[in-house]
């Protein structure tokens, strides 16, 4: 039987829980069996109920925006860590964490990231970008803007998750990810300097607050809600 056959199965006898509706004696049994097969195997607890899931990464830890994708994986309860994939350019964004941790970090940083790309975008269209005489002070307008952006987003998914983020799940996703990924360059958060117009901050704090964030992320069934733009 292939390995992620036999993690399905002990995962499936891990759910045999009384609070699941289980007997007190189905779930013994389960538990006892899930235990021989994970010695048989050589596979720990952690193989089973930590998972991983990624996105690409382009700014690797250097961009204002990435200071987001450290909320984001303390309000998943998961680690994060970038990880080269030979044969391809740039690096990948990965999660790791009790599972379903992980797929609802990727997803967040799929649609939060394109959040802030429209958000820079109509930035960029603005009078206040466009009065910028020089690349040095457009620059750090767009630098401004999206930390604005990140400190809102940040503050709103702290409120969303609050009930949800659990400081022990958070330890146990970080020593998960330090296992499987030795050497591994672990997100960041990029140092906030003082800005150089506060009119870009708030207007990025602005963008924030427009942004739709929809709490179908929560690892139940289904597919997640949509996070994007209002109008």
């Amino acid at each position: 039987m292939a390995v992620e056959s036999i993690k399905q199965k002990i995962a499936a006898l891990l759910r045999m829980t009384k609070a699941a509706g289980c007997s007190e004696a189905e779930a013994l049994a389960a538990a006892e069996k899930a235990a021989a097969l994970m010695r048989e195997h050589g596979l720990s607890e952690a193989d089973i109920t930590i998972g991983q899931a990624s996105v690409n990464a382009s700014t690797k830890g250097r961009s204002a925006r990435d200071r987001l994708w450290t909320v984001v994986a303390y309000c998943t309860n998961t680690a994060a860590t970038y990880s080269h994939v030979s044969g391809r350019r740039g690096a990948q964004l990965v999660f790791v964490g009790r599972d379903p941790g992980p797929e609802i970090a990727a997803y967040l940083v799929a649609v939060l990231g394109r959040a802030v790309d429209t958000g820079i975008a109509d930035f960029r269209a603005g009078a206040f970008y466009r009065r910028r005489k020089t690349d040095a002070t457009r620059r750090a307008a767009v630098r401004d803007f999206t930390a604005g952006m990140v400190a809102r987003l940040s503050r709103r998914l702290i409120e969303i998750f609050g009930p949800s983020i659990d400081k022990t799940a958070n330890a146990v996703a970080r020593a998960a990810r330090d296992e499987r990924f030795e050497g591994a360059k672990p997100v960041p958060a990029p140092a906030v300097g003082k800005p150089r117009f506060e009119n870009a901050v708030w207007s990025g704090w602005d963008a924030a607050n427009r942004v739709n964030l929809s709490q179908g992320v929560n690892g139940t069934s289904g597919t997640p809600h949509r996070i994007e733009a209002t109008t």
